[in-house]
């Protein structure tokens, strides 16, 4: 049964996001969002979009807070793992926001 709320999960989190993706805001104060607020505010912003957390968010680094900067990441949900990008939408009085896009198919 878990397994099947997992795949539910993940394809309800895809599905989603791939048509609309999510948003998220954090108050970096800094030029850069940092690698553990990132994924962080990813999960957040998941768990608000679908209902439930992934397992893990691994982001490799931190990214500029600018608007345009990106980065890769990867979810994981029982053991399935699917490519993702947050990308910086604006920045105001140090309130970054950015855009998650979950990529269609789970990574090879």
């Amino acid at each position: 049964m878990f397994r099947s709320t997992t795949v539910a999960f993940v394809a309800a989190a895809c599905a989603a996001l791939a048509l609309t993706g999510c948003s998220a805001s954090v108050n970096t104060g800094e030029p850069t969002i940092a690698k553990a607020t990132l994924e962080q505010g990813v999960t957040d912003a998941l768990h608000k979009s679908v209902g439930q957390r992934p397992d893990s968010v691994e982001c490799p680094d931190s990214v500029k807070a600018e608007a345009g900067q990106s980065t890769r990441c990867v979810l994981t949900a029982s053991s399935v793992r699917y490519g993702l990008t947050a990308t910086v939408t604006s920045v105001d009085n140090g309130n970054a926001r950015y855009q998650v896009q979950v990529d269609n198919k789970p990574m090879p």
